[in-house]
C-alpha cells in the first residue's frame, strides 16, 4: 500500500491573480477541488518552480509542504491559515488585497 500526505491551506494564502490567472498555466499537476479551491503537486524539480516565474505565495506552501514531507496541497476555502505564509483578502469586490 503506497499512501501520499498532504498539507491543507486556506486559499487565503493564494491572491486572487495567482488564483485567476496562474493557476490555470501551472506547470506540473494542479487540479480544481470544485468551486472552492485546488489540488496541487509538491513539485520538487528546482529547475520548473525557478524557471517558470513561480509566485512568491506558490513558493512559500511548497516550502512549507517540503517541509512537512507532503506531497500535495489542497489550497480550500475553509482550509486553516498559517501565521508564517502570506495572506490575502479576498474582498467582495473580487479584488485581492494583502491582510
Amino acid at each position: 500500500m503506497e499512501l501520499a500526505t498532504m498539507l491543507v491551506l486556506s486559499t487565503a494564502h493564494m491572491s486572487m491573480t495567482t488564483a485567476g490567472d496562474w493557476i490555470a498555466r501551472c506547470p506540473w499537476a494542479c487540479f480544481e477541488k470544485g468551486d472552492y479551491g485546488w489540488f496541487m503537486y509538491v513539485c520538487d524539480d528546482a529547475s520548473i518552480t525557478e524557471a517558470h516565474d513561480i509566485p512568491l505565495e506558490i513558493r512559500s506552501a511548497i516550502h512549507v509542504a517540503r517541509r512537512e514531507r507532503c506531497e500535495w496541497i489542497m489550497w480550500d476555502c475553509d482550509g486553516p491559515i498559517l501565521d508564517e505564509l502570506p495572506e490575502y483578502d479576498w474582498d467582495t469586490a473580487g479584488v485581492m488585497v494583502p491582510a
